[in-house]
């Protein structure tokens, strides 16, 4: 794995660090971009309820799908992670922010799609774009996760950003826990159900609040530019979504909807 570790060093220390500045401020700018354009409605990620077949794009399996645009990130951190780690205590606050990592990853990429009942069908597109998130935005985290060499402390920052990732984390899990229980009974029924239970009776996708509140608290511990960028893609790829799903359930449930959001309870 060494000569792997060197050619990730050897590409990036040519290619990316003399340009990281650029770079950077090229890939939050185009978070604020792809913010703008999937709120517009021009694209949807076509997944899902919003699948939507065209004749440029093939569509494919949507377990594939997921799963192998998923994989990238705890594939890309872990190499990174590996390849520019500093020497340092084995319990840093580095190593356990990766092993959140990898718990997430873990889950959202591999347990969850082996226990989904089902998925919509997903474009290809969406796929290779997904997948472009999923190297970059990670690649840069962990180059910083492999340098926080210091022991993990009870400071004000991981006080508060633990607590927190843990907080996303169960919102998450359980809400798509309750998603994959309302598709097997529509497996059973044909028909679909709008979901009233816990924080879905305020927005409709409280699966993605929890995944936003997750990576607030991994940024707060990490202290890092990169956390924050990934909580802004995080937000700028999910909120337009979430507005999608109001929509989508408005209507076809219309008044049942009642005074729910998308994903932030009374104001988006």
């Amino acid at each position: 794995m060494e000569r792997v570790y060197e050619t990730i060093r050897e590409v990036t220390d040519t290619y990316i660090v003399p340009y990281e500045t650029e770079l950077k401020t090229a890939w939050i700018g185009l978070a604020f971009v792809v913010f703008g354009v999937l709120t517009s409605g021009l694209l949807k990620a076509s997944y899902g309820r919003h699948h939507s077949k065209n004749t440029i794009f093939p569509s494919i399996n949507g377990k594939f799908g997921w799963m192998f645009q998923e994989i990238f990130s705890p594939i890309v951190v872990w190499l990174y992670y590996q390849a520019y780690k500093e020497p340092g205590p084995l319990v840093s606050k580095g190593s356990i922010l990766l092993t959140l990592w990898l718990m997430h990853y873990t889950n959202r990429a591999v347990y969850s799609v082996i226990i989904s009942p089902g998925m919509t069908s997903t474009r290809i597109d969406t796929v290779l774009m997904a997948s472009l998130f999923n190297i970059v935005t990670p690649a840069w985290c962990a180059h910083d996760l492999a340098k926080a060499t210091s022991p993990l402390k009870l400071t004000p920052q991981t006080l508060l950003g633990l607590p927190i990732f843990f907080l996303g984390m169960s919102i998450n899990i359980s809400s798509d826990a309750h998603l994959r229980t309302i598709r097997r009974r529509k497996g059973k029924t044909g028909e679909y159900v709008l979901p009233e239970w816990g924080l879905f009776k305020s927005i409709v996708s409280p699966n993605y609040l929890g995944e936003v509140i997750e990576w607030t608290g991994f940024a707060i511990v990490l202290g890092r530019l990169s956390g924050w960028v990934f909580v802004l893609w995080t937000v700028c790829n999910l909120a337009p979504r979430a507005r999608s799903h109001l929509e989508w359930y408005k209507e076809r449930f219309g008044e049942r909807v009642g005074n729910r959001s998308g994903i932030i309870p009374g104001v988006y």
